[in-house]
């Protein structure tokens, strides 16, 4: 009897998930977006995979680094109320003792293990999978032995068109003011039930930008990839350590001033984004959005950071914002 009580048990369960999918799926339509977005792939070019190349271990952190993006989000719809003991402690410790420790080779499917998060807003996936893309990318061609340095900054150029080619996905190359992140009524929910997990993605975000200045810094050869190393060992200093990991959201201007300075677009993009990341953990922790606001919440998130007026500052106030920023909070840098 107890079996068939489990089993009938386990089939209502299924039919509630996929009611909740279908009723997504009809919010979805009804609302107007095309989850049927259709992928893109890299711009065809002869440095794609260098860095992958180069650097297979730390190209597969990137794996890991989407995975914890998209599972946290999704533990965030799943139980809404009990975000600490399931981020903090059950997806922290499992993060950190394996997924980040054994990534994955290959670029994950989201849906696989994120399915609602998915269902409920695929223009957000889509618009965050773009902007990855142009971070690999991007990391290619500061890699390639073969591109000398005279010919990066075209090529840079290159990728960041391909980039502005899909307006309905790619985020804005203005600087934005921490308005966004941290002055609205959902602001700071994430880091405050969760503040482990929370520095624990900083400190990805630390990593992703401080991987410029560590190719940017050295040419080709030994010296680089010792600076590469160097690179990782900090992150994982900061990802292992709660005293020193960050308690502030890295700048790039601040935490990869030469990629800045040489690349302003793009270092804006990748704060935009990592701020929208921030956003998004919010608005799915924070009890003051409405479970049925939620996904009108976070695509109007998403249109703020893909404008180029809402909270916009200028490239001067947005290098003197992060100057008058403790650089140390956010992890520090790696170069002087």
């Amino acid at each position: 009897m107890r079996s068939a009580s489990r089993t009938e048990d386990r089939r209502r369960e299924r039919r509630r998930w996929w009611a909740t999918v279908a009723a997504m799926c009809v919010l979805a339509t009804q609302s107007g977006c095309h989850p049927a977005t259709y992928e893109q792939t890299y711009l065809h070019a002869g440095h794609n995979y260098a860095f992958r190349r180069a650097y297979p271990s730390v190209d597969a952190l990137f794996n890991a680094f989407d995975f914890g993006h998209a599972a946290l989000y999704e533990r965030e719809l799943r139980s809404p109320r009990s975000i600490t003991r399931d981020v903090d402690t059950v997806l922290y410790d499992r993060v950190i003792g394996d997924v980040l420790r054994h990534p994955s080779r290959v670029t994950l499917d989201e849906a696989a293990f994120a399915p609602r998060y998915t269902v409920m807003v695929p223009e957000l996936v889509e618009s965050f999978e773009w902007a990855h893309m142009l971070h690999r990318q991007l990391y290619d061609v500061l890699s390639d032995t073969h591109v000398s340095d005279e010919q990066r900054d075209a090529r840079v150029a290159e990728v960041l068109r391909y980039y502005r080619s899909r307006p309905d996905l790619a985020l804005s190359s203005v600087p934005k003011s921490m308005t966004l992140m941290e002055g609205q009524a959902f602001s700071q929910t994430l880091r405050n039930a969760a503040p482990s997990y929370n520095s624990l993605i900083w400190s990805y975000h630390w990593l992703q930008m401080v991987l410029y200045e560590a190719l940017l810094a050295q040419p080709p050869g030994a010296a680089r990839d010792t600076l590469v190393q160097r690179t990782v060992r900090s992150f994982w200093t900061l990802a292992e350590s709660h005293g020193r990991a960050p308690s502030v959201m890295p700048m790039s201007p601040a935490i990869a001033p030469r990629f800045s300075r040489r690349y302003p677009e793009a270092a804006a993009v990748f704060d935009n984004l990592h701020s929208l990341h921030d956003v998004v953990g919010d608005i799915l922790a924070s009890p003051r959005v409405a479970a049925s606001a939620k996904r009108a919440t976070l695509l109007l998130a998403l249109r703020q950071y893909q404008d180029s007026v809402t909270s916009s500052v200028t490239r001067e106030d947005w290098r003197a914002m992060t100057r008058e920023m403790d650089v140390s909070a956010m992890g520090g840098t790696l170069l002087p």
